[in-house]
């Protein structure tokens, strides 16, 4: 087993692999080595402004479920 490692002061988009690594059962870990308090990801949402707070708690009355019906049954794997 080879371990191939590299430390990034800034992580580039892409990361080259390289040539003899092509095609070859390999694992790949992303170890942030500092944690920061603001992630550099961004937050953006398709929700609406507001809605959670708007909508959280609003349900009044009691959730029920259907009856799920009858477990399929499957043929036994040989």
């Amino acid at each position: 087993m080879r371990a191939l490692r590299q430390i990034y002061d800034s992580l580039p988009p892409m990361i080259e692999i390289p040539e003899d690594l092509h095609r070859r059962h390999v694992e790949v870990v992303f170890l942030e080595l500092e944690e920061t308090d603001t992630p550099n990801v961004s937050l953006k949402s398709d929700w609406p402004e507001g809605l959670f707070e708007r909508t959280a708690g609003a349900w009044h009355g009691e959730l029920l479920r259907e009856d799920q019906g009858e477990y399929e049954q499957r043929q036994e794997i040989e």
